[in-house]
C-alpha cells in the first residue's frame, strides 16, 4: 500500500509538512543522544550513542525522502496519463470532424453530379 503524502491545493505533493516532521524527529533524536551522552561516563558509550543517533537521523531523513520521491513520481505519472487521455480525446474529435467533413463533401459532390 502506498504511503499517504500531504498535497497542496493543486494535488502536488507538499514538502513542508514532511520537512517539518523530519526536522522535529531529528531534533528529538539529537536531544535524546545529547541527554544520554551527558549522563554517561564512558567515552566508548558516548561515541556509540552519537553514532547511533547520527545513523538514526540519516535513516529518518532518507525514509522521508523516499516517500516524497515516490509521491512525486506518482504525481508525474498521473499527470502524464491525464495528458495522454486528453490528447487521445482530441485526436478522436479531429477524426470525427474530418469524417463529417468528408461525408458532407461527398454529399455535395453527389448532389452536384446528379
Amino acid at each position: 500500500m502506498a504511503p499517504k503524502v500531504a498535497t497542496d491545493g493543486s494535488g502536488r505533493p507538499d514538502w513542508r509538512r514532511p520537512a517539518l516532521r523530519v526536522g522535529l524527529e531529528v531534533a528529538l533524536v539529537s536531544l535524546v543522544a545529547t541527554y544520554l551522552s551527558i549522563h554517561l561516563s564512558s567515552p566508548l558509550l558516548v561515541a556509540l550513542v552519537v553514532v547511533v543517533a547520527i545513523v538514526g537521523a540519516v535513516a529518518l531523513l532518507f525514509r522521508e525522502l523516499d516517500r516524497q520521491a515516490y509521491a512525486w513520481v506518482r504525481y508525474a505519472s498521473n499527470r502524464a496519463q491525464e495528458n495522454q487521455k486528453k490528447r487521445r480525446r482530441e485526436r478522436e474529435k479531429r477524426r470525427k470532424q474530418q469524417r463529417a467533413a468528408q461525408q458532407r463533401q461527398q454529399r455535395a459532390d453527389g448532389e452536384s453530379d446528379g
